[in-house]
């Protein structure tokens, strides 16, 4: 009941379930949700709202309407994910959510939430393998780390501009996190006056932070923003893990890069390109295939409806096929990059359930 959409909010468990964050419609707060592949069955864990009241720290009036980010399992045993409101924000302002965020662990053998920290900003991601579990807040890009061993967390301030947030980050087995930084830079064309008019450029890394957030490399991203508006780009909207720890992802414009994690330095970020043949593209979703060479890419591009395309890391080459999926115009596929045991890839987000689908 007042559910509004998976916003890419997934994950599985080490017995091969699926797990779902539905975020709510107006004040409806966000539930946690477990699908079973093998009895082909849904179970409601709960909401947002009635965990803050279980724990004694819901304040009167409290929202948390959304669960955005993925839903992760660390070396514990327990799923990390995070809850956030969106009341009163203003990304032109820099206003933050009324209630800000929070920061959960759930137990699946004893269908246990437990609060672990607040925080101000509305935390949209969420990553981690193994030991260490990252958030990302908005606005400004509001790195924090929870030690899942110490129970300790802190926070850095990466930088993001134009009312942009990444609609996720990446961690990978060192604990190491890589965060978008985005910023506007003056340029002031050369002879020009002091008087004259200073342009502004859109400049783009991806910083790599150790287990420690100190800060190893940044990578320039070009294939990021959208027509040099960062408030108007998702970021990263797609990742997948392979097997040897390489990490692939995409960013909003359809284009992949490559992260090979290093337990010496920094990792080494490569450009692959564009996953779609004809260039850019909406690229929500992103799944290992082989888990070594293949990867299986859901886009979608202006007036073209979604596809499937079959990618090839070697070649670095793509073959789109469309979608038999009605009614494009009011569905939105947002991203995942959840398998099941059986090798089923997991796609979610929203459709408008007041327009007629048509077949």
């Amino acid at each position: 009941q007042g559910a509004n959409s998976i916003w890419g909010s997934t994950g599985r468990d080490d017995n091969g379930h699926i797990w779902l964050g539905v975020s709510g419609s107006g004040k409806d707060p966000a539930h946690l949700v477990e699908f079973d592949p093998e009895l082909d069955r849904f179970i409601d864990h709960g909401d947002s709202v009635a965990a803050l009241r279980s724990t004694g720290i819901y304040r009167e009036g409290e929202h948390q309407v959304k669960i955005h980010s993925k839903i992760i399992q660390m070396d514990d045993g327990w799923l990390y994910f995070a809850s956030m409101d969106e009341t009163g924000e203003n990304s032109e302002s820099g206003q933050l959510p009324r209630w800000g965020s929070h920061v959960w662990r759930y137990n699946p053998s004893a269908d246990l939430w437990l609060h672990l920290f607040a925080a101000p900003e509305g935390l949209i991601a969420v990553s981690g393998v193994g030991r260490f579990v990252y958030a990302l807040g908005y606005w400004g890009h509001i790195l924090y780390q929870y030690d899942t061993h110490t129970g300790e967390s802190r926070q850095i301030r990466v930088g993001s501009e134009g009312g942009h947030i990444s609609r996720n980050l990446i961690a990978d087995s060192n604990g190491h996190v890589y965060v978008p930084k985005v910023k506007y830079i003056k340029l002031k064309p050369e002879g020009d006056n002091d008087t004259a008019a200073i342009e502004r450029m859109l400049i783009v890394m991806l910083v790599e932070y150790d287990k420690d957030l100190n800060k190893l490399h940044s990578t320039p991203m070009i294939h990021y923003a959208v027509d040099n508006k960062p408030g108007a780009s998702h970021g990263i909207t797609s990742f997948s893990y392979l097997a040897d720890g390489t990490i692939i992802f995409g960013t909003h414009v359809g284009y992949l890069y490559k992260i090979a994690p290093s337990s010496q330095g920094p990792a080494t970020v490569t450009e692959l390109g564009w996953l779609h043949p004809d260039g850019e593209s909406y690229n929500p979703s992103l799944f290992p295939l082989d888990g070594k060479r293949y990867l299986a890419g859901i886009t979608t591009r202006k007036g073209k409806g979604y596809q499937l395309l079959r990618y090839d890391i070697e070649k670095r080459e793509s073959q789109p096929l469309d979608l038999d999926i009605p009614d494009y115009r009011y569905l939105l596929l947002y991203g995942s990059n959840t398998r099941d045991e059986h090798g089923r890839s997991y796609v979610v987000g929203r459709r408008d359930w007041n327009r007629p689908l048509i077949f």
